[in-house]
């Protein structure tokens, strides 16, 4: 009797109106979203290796070891396509300092070139998902219950030995049979058209992670289903039910989101104590050095105070102030390079390399310790803000879903932290480069007319994405809770309706 049950179910959702409206429309947006999405990367990825080739150049262009400041590049990320999140959202360029430890807002963005995607950054592939099918879903399962009791044929059906379970079972799996083939056909449109362009390179993990984003789309279209299955079983009119699912659709799927994340911006102030007991240290950590560096030209038997030690010649000279955030970080960079010397001036060069081979291993571990400083703080406000709007957000069966799949696409804060992580990593690996090279104690740390420094062996900086298992594990836990969501409306939905009378 189930499976009779199960085929009538399937065939009465393909024949309807609704279905085949819906089912059109969804392709047609995802091939719409397909071709801007491909269309925006391809631009970035241009950019990106547009961008690296200029800082390349940049890099071998560099004379003095003092002018080592390394141009990374974030690669865009090919998987945002479904999930576009954070990826073009935050900067994809950042200088690495040697005097400063870099963190999520001190990077750069060189433009896609698509001024449409950069303002409509939220079109991607999971919000066509998010809306559209999760809709039909909705469709498909306010009158399963309430227009069969007002109809009758719910009175009929019951009439014959069938189970109340097997008739609830059935209604499920046929309509999740229906809203799983356009999700499939849209997953196989755009694979094929990934793969056909040849400008994406899709890993073998890619591919598993963008299994983990179809299996959280059936989940999550699933627990939408049993929302407004939900409601069917509860209201008593066609009319009640189909109302109540648009009203709840709407809340859940485009009010809530968007008013917990402004809450959260609103409610949560970003300066407080820890911010505040940061900047004091902060500032205590630069004047020291400052203190330490006039405290060496006050007794470095050189007359004044200068830090050029009155050299002269023909110098290119940098000067750069760091404040980012809240937490600023103003450490002098002082970058030279003096190409011709004047010959009376070689007498006092002796002076100039005792002076940066005095300060700027206390600049290094000034950097560090404001880093040290710095992190916390700004995880405390930017990180525990998003830490907050995640877990209100966690009300919202498409906010999880979102969430979910940006953490499979990498695309989420936490993805794109890893690439600042990697350039923290790649700013140790330059500081104990230059103490191999014992950089900062020769002439050419300020110097290049005896000779420019050789780039070739400097550490290449290499960044790659999160392994699989770090996807899987952040995207696991709103995975659950979607999990349980669907258990929890099913039990709700089966104890409404065995006890209902028809």
């Amino acid at each position: 009797m189930f499976w009779v049950l199960l085929r009538r179910e399937i065939l009465g959702h393909l024949i309807t109106f609704r279905f085949a409206i819906t089912v059109i429309t969804c392709l047609l947006l995802v091939a719409t979203t397909l071709f801007i999405r491909i269309n925006d990367y391809e631009q970035r990825l241009a950019g990106y290796n547009a961008a690296r080739d200029v800082h390349r150049d940049e890099l071998l262009a560099t004379r003095t070891y003092s002018f080592l400041m390394p141009k990374i590049d974030r690669p865009p990320n090919p998987l945002s396509i479904f999930n576009a999140g954070m990826d073009s959202r935050i900067g994809n360029t950042l200088r690495t300092y040697y005097t400063h430890v870099p963190v999520l807002w001190d990077a750069h963005s060189h433009s896609s070139g698509n001024l449409f995607i950069d303002h409509f950054y939220r079109i991607d592939l999971v919000f066509v998902f998010q809306f559209v099918l999760s809709l039909l879903a909705l469709l498909f399962a306010y009158d399963a219950i309430a227009g069969e009791r007002e109809s009758g044929t719910m009175r009929l059906t019951l009439s014959h030995p069938v189970r109340r379970g097997s008739i609830l079972g059935a209604k499920y799996v046929a309509a999740m049979t229906c809203l799983i083939l356009p999700l499939i056909i849209s997953f196989i449109i755009a694979l094929i058209w990934i793969i056909s362009t040849g400008s994406i390179v899709l890993s073998g993990n890619d591919f598993l992670r963008i299994a983990g984003i179809l299996l959280t789309s059936i989940i999550y279209l699933s627990a939408i289903y049993l929302i407004g299955l939900l409601i069917s079983a509860w209201a008593h009119r066609t009319a009640t039910a189909l109302m109540l699912s648009l009203f709840i659709w709407v809340v859940l799927v485009l009010v809530y989101p968007s008013f917990s994340v402004s809450m959260v911006d609103q409610l949560t102030n970003p300066v407080g104590s820890r911010i505040y007991s940061s900047e004091k240290a902060i500032q205590q950590i630069l004047q020291t050095v400052e203190d330490e560096g006039q405290k060496y030209l006050m007794n470095d038997g050189f007359e004044g105070e200068s830090e050029h030690f009155n050299v002269r010649g023909n110098r290119n000279g940098l000067h750069v102030g760091l404040s980012h955030g809240s937490t600023a970080a103003h450490i002098k960079f002082r970058a030279y390079d003096w190409r011709a010397i004047h010959p009376e001036s070689e007498k006092r060069i002796p002076l100039v390399i005792r002076y940066h081979q005095f300060l700027t291993p206390l600049k290094f571990q000034a950097a560090e310790k404001i880093g040290l400083e710095r992190l916390p703080a700004l995880e405390q406000t930017r990180f525990r803000r998003a830490k907050i709007a995640r877990n209100l957000l966690r009300l919202s069966p498409a906010a999880m879903y979102n969430i979910a799949t940006q953490a499979w696409t990498g695309t989420d804060l936490y993805g794109v932290e890893d690439f600042f992580e990697a350039a923290r990593q790649y700013r140790r690996t330059l500081v104990n480069y230059f103490y191999d090279e014992d950089a900062f104690s020769s002439r050419q740390w300020f110097a290049s007319d005896k000779g420019v420094i050789d780039v070739d062996d400097l550490p290449r900086f290499v960044y790659q994405r999160a392994d699989l298992r770090t996807n899987t594990s952040r995207a696991l836990p709103d995975l659950q809770i979607l999990l349980l969501l669907n258990v929890a409306l099913f039990l709700v939905t089966f104890a409404i309706f065995v006890r209902q009378e028809i």
